[in-house]
């Protein structure tokens, strides 16, 4: 199984998405060696370690959401009117700036 890897130019990243990548890339380089897959699991592993930085237990289980700063207009606009209270955290994603969905 292919996994698409996950960069700092998605729109929204889910945390269930970005540990499977991680998971996937930690499985890919035990058979062989990769620069490109190396460069993006150190990527993602600091982003992971950012996003556990700002999250308790309660906000950050698996499937939480990750939105681009500049996305994040439209993202809450597209919201359902239930979900309108959310709290976001900010988190960085290789120099670009990510908000956490609590």
């Amino acid at each position: 199984m292919d996994s698409r890897p996950i960069t700092n130019m998605a729109n929204t990243i889910n945390s269930k998405d970005l540990f499977a990548r991680i998971k996937w890339l930690e499985q890919e380089l035990n058979y062989r060696c990769s620069d490109e897959y190396s460069e993006e699991l150190k990527a993602l592993k600091v982003f992971v370690e950012n996003v556990e930085a700002v999250a308790s237990a309660s906000t950050y289980e698996p499937g939480s959401e990750l939105v681009r700063d500049s996305y994040m207009e439209e993202y809450k606009a597209m919201e359902e009117p239930s979900r309108g209270n959310a709290r976001f955290s900010p988190v960085d994603f290789n120099g670009v700036s990510y908000w956490l969905r609590h």
